[in-house]
């Protein structure tokens, strides 16, 4: 499974703080990927509009699924 497809997953599968997750979470629950290639992913993942950001705390971005409608 590729690492986009385990963070999706974690976060589809897990209850973060209102749907938001905190980078270095990842690292703790989706090895053995370090936290530089996490980041770099959701960073893909955010241009791709795959999820959004939370800038608004420093050293702590956080993460959420973007809710595709049909």
């Amino acid at each position: 499974m590729s690492l986009r497809q385990r963070i999706i997953t974690y976060m589809s599968g897990v209850q973060g703080a209102g749907g938001w997750f905190c980078t270095w979470w990842f690292r703790l629950h989706i090895e053995p990927f370090t936290t530089k290639q996490i980041r770099r992913e959701l960073e893909l993942m955010k241009r791709d509009g795959l999820v959004e950001s939370d800038h608004s705390q420093s050293n702590n971005t956080k993460w959420k699924l973007v809710e595709v409608t049909p």
